[in-house]
C-alpha cells in the first residue's frame, strides 16, 4: 500500500471524526472545527474521485472538485496528499 493511502477504518481510529455523518455545508464544518489557525487541519472533504468505483474518498483540507461533503476530526492531518479510501485498486 502507498504510504499516503489509508483505509477508512484506519482513518477513524487515528483521526477520530467528531460526527459519524458527513457534514453537508462548509460553514458548519468550519464552525465545528473552531476558530484557530490550525482549524483547517481538522477538516476533511468527502469526494467522488473515481466514478467507476462504488467507494468515496476522504481528502484532507477543503476541496471543491467532486465534493460531496465534509468531516471534522479531533486529530489534525499533516499530509495534504493523503487519501482515505477502502478502494483496493489504490493499493
Amino acid at each position: 500500500m502507498s504510504d499516503n493511502i489509508i483505509s477508512y477504518k484506519e482513518w477513524e481510529e487515528n483521526y477520530l471524526p467528531i460526527h459519524a455523518d458527513m457534514i453537508d455545508f462548509l460553514d458548519d464544518a468550519v464552525e465545528l472545527a473552531g476558530d484557530t489557525p490550525e482549524a483547517i487541519k481538522h477538516i476533511w472533504t468527502v469526494v467522488d474521485n473515481n466514478p467507476n468505483s462504488v467507494y468515496l474518498d476522504v481528502l484532507p483540507g477543503i476541496r471543491v472538485f467532486n465534493r460531496l461533503g465534509f468531516h471534522v476530526t479531533a486529530e489534525k492531518w499533516d499530509d495534504v496528499d493523503m487519501v482515505v479510501s477502502n478502494d483496493k485498486s489504490y493499493y
